[in-house]
């Protein structure tokens, strides 16, 4: 996915040497800055876009050092060609991580910096992250030390204010569970962990927990928030001036009291008994605090919100699948327009007029990332983000990938299709077949209780695999509700995941296909798990689940090469499709276009079965 953030100059040695002399004033010879905010959020107001501030990379993972005598940049494969493109070389190294020859920042550190001081903000940084970089710095003399303040703060001297737009409850027909049947089924929890407290940092989790949606983030409705449930009190500490009065009487209902956002730090010094905090999610400070406070005990588990907040209810998944079926007439209405009014168009302009028809819907609520248009070349830029003075203009000689996914008040959708505008070659066309064939694949897979994203992951890439391809990112990604399009614990990816898929659970499956210089390929649906087959005497090893599909827009249809097809891989497009039909074809009657719609949708969707190559 893509993301917004501020577009830093590429001439940023100012900044780095503004930084250089903090660490010389302090003592310091290094200082993190990682891409991460307190709360270990992906998306960050742009008050804390430090680390695209003072380096110039804007993407949305990648994590930088700044040194008195250099400054280097971490980033994985999907941001490499970007990362190019936005650093300046003289000033900041790009270490591209996963090459062979290239050291994880740890290792790096514990290579240069001997004898010296390495610094970082607590309020960043997770005590995983902090305890690998100690233990790699152990044995080299090297001192590494939390800052009172962020450097990079100090420097910035038009740092942006945090955002104070009002925050709204959000309706219990959506959600399904009010929010003080969420806090009962918690402390349930609670009582079967054995802890008194939890502490909820995660902006989303927030946001699910307290029934609770705001504007601080763009793409993502949170607020700016932490949050602290005890066996018999349940607070949000927030700026007061976002809550309006609808606000106070929907927190006041479930009990829920509201404290400043900056008393946070003196109710975690204050708590007593034992305290959970997210081992992934909890930030060092959060730590550290609580190894102050003399009577708390601290757990560092997965937080229960994770997982309760995966799992969608009824009305959650209702919600999302009348979402995607609204995204899905409006992403055909874009695709049937884009077949003839392509020419003179750029990736910027494709991209705004694909919004214009989303927000052509009364319960739009914004994009759910920033959309990638990429045609070409660009297209193999796994998160590319389109700029007016570098834009492609579309043709009909290459392939079109688009990224892009919409919030609705019901749901949350995100959505890939690859298409071409004019005459695909044969080896587009196998490509993107390739790819289709691991997509249907996943999506088909049956697979018992307890199975992990780790598990299914190989299933999307065989056909890729079986003639020396693969890509470099995950097949899929939990997605929120009305939240967070990218959301945990449960993904499906060759990382060791230990979360097991469970129904309600609503994922994305996206395997792609990219080669740089020339084109990329990618095709996602969201999914949601479902029981297919329960347990019984027939089926003892149940029960069985599956990815049921929600994404409703046909794949490309002179991309597929059907001889490279099996009949059951027929059969499940063809199904897809009618299913597309029945879905969608019903929604245009409301729109100018739908004559041109619904002609685009039948001939897209048409039987594969039967067809030759």
């Amino acid at each position: 996915m893509a993301r917004t953030s501020p577009q830093a100059p590429r001439d940023i040695a100012p900044r780095l040497a503004a930084l250089r002399a903090e660490l010389a004033a302090d003592g310091y010879d290094f200082f993190l800055v990682p891409s991460s905010d307190a709360h270990q959020s992906e998306y960050l107001p742009d008050a804390w876009q430090r680390r695209a501030w003072v380096s110039g990379f804007t993407g949305s993972a990648g994590n930088a050092v700044v040194g008195r005598d250099g400054a280097w940049l971490w980033a994985d494969s999907r941001y490499w060609l970007q990362a190019e493109r936005e650093l300046d070389p003289a000033a900041v190294t790009l270490m591209r991580m996963g090459e062979h020859d290239v050291p994880s920042l740890a290792r790096f550190l514990a290579s240069v910096a001997a004898n010296r001081v390495v610094a970082y903000d607590p309020f960043l940084h997770s005590p995983a992250e902090i305890k690998e970089l100690s233990d790699a710095l152990a044995d080299t003399g090297a001192r590494l030390v939390a800052t009172s303040d962020n450097l990079v703060d100090r420097v910035w001297r038009d740092r942006p204010a945090l955002p104070d737009a009002p925050v709204e409850p959000w309706p219990a027909q959506y959600s399904g569970r009010s929010t003080a049947e969420k806090l009962t089924a918690l402390r349930t929890d609670m009582v079967r962990l054995g802890v008194e407290h939890v502490v909820v940092t995660t902006l989303d989790e927030i946001a699910w927990l307290y029934d609770l949606r705001g504007q601080d983030v763009d793409f993502n409705p949170v607020a700016v928030a932490w949050a602290l449930v005890s066996l018999d009190s349940a607070t949000l500490f927030i700026d007061p001036k976002k809550l309006g009065p609808d606000a106070h009487a929907h927190l006041a209902a479930a009990n829920v009291r509201d404290l400043p956002y900056g008393a946070f730090g003196d109710a975690l010094a204050a708590l007593s008994g034992r305290v959970l905090v997210d081992r992934d999610n909890a930030n060092q400070w959060v730590v550290q605090t609580l190894a102050r406070a003399p009577a708390a005990r601290t757990t560092l588990a997965r937080s229960p919100v994770q997982l309760a907040r995966a799992k969608k209810s009824s009305a959650e998944a209702d919600g999302m699948r009348r979402a995607h079926t609204r995204d899905g007439v409006a992403v055909s209405r874009f695709l049937t327009w884009l077949d003839t009014h392509w020419r003179g168009m750029d990736e910027v302009t494709a991209a705004d007029r694909l919004a214009a028809f989303r927000a052509d819907n009364a319960l739009f609520r914004g994009l759910s990332f920033d959309t990638i248009c990429g045609y070409a070349d660009h297209g193999a830029i796994v998160h590319y983000r389109a700029q007016p003075e570098s834009a492609h203009a579309l043709g009909d000689q290459a392939i079109l990938l688009l990224d892009s996914g919409a919030q609705y008040l019901d749901g949350t959708t995100d959505i890939t299709r690859t298409i071409h505008l004019g005459t695909p070659t044969a080896a587009e066309r196998e490509h993107y077949t390739r790819v289709l064939k691991g997509h249907l694949a996943l999506r088909h897979q049956r697979f018992p209780r307890g199975t992990t994203g780790t598990h299914l992951d190989g299933f999307a890439r065989a056909p890729l695999w079986n003639v020396g391809l693969n890509y470099g990112h995950g097949t899929g990604h939990g997605v929120g509700c009305y939240l967070s399009v990218h959301q945990g614990p449960h993904r499906v990816s060759p990382g060791l995941n230990d979360v097991a898929l469970e129904p309600g659970m609503v994922l994305s499956n996206e395997p792609g296909l990219y080669l740089a210089g020339h084109y990329g390929i990618r095709i996602e649906n969201l999914c949601v798990v479902t029981e297919v087959l329960p347990r019984s005497e027939a089926h003892p090893y149940g029960p069985f689940y599956e990815l049921d599909d929600l994404t409703l827009v046909p794949y490309c249809r002179k991309l597929i090469d059907p001889s490279l097809l099996s009949p059951t891989e027929l059969a499940w497009i063809d199904g897809y499709h009618a299913r597309v039909l029945d879905a969608l074809l019903p929604g245009l009657a409301a729109f100018p276009d739908h004559d041109a719609t619904r002609a685009w949708l039948l001939a897209e969707a048409a039987p594969l079965a039967g067809a030759s190559a």
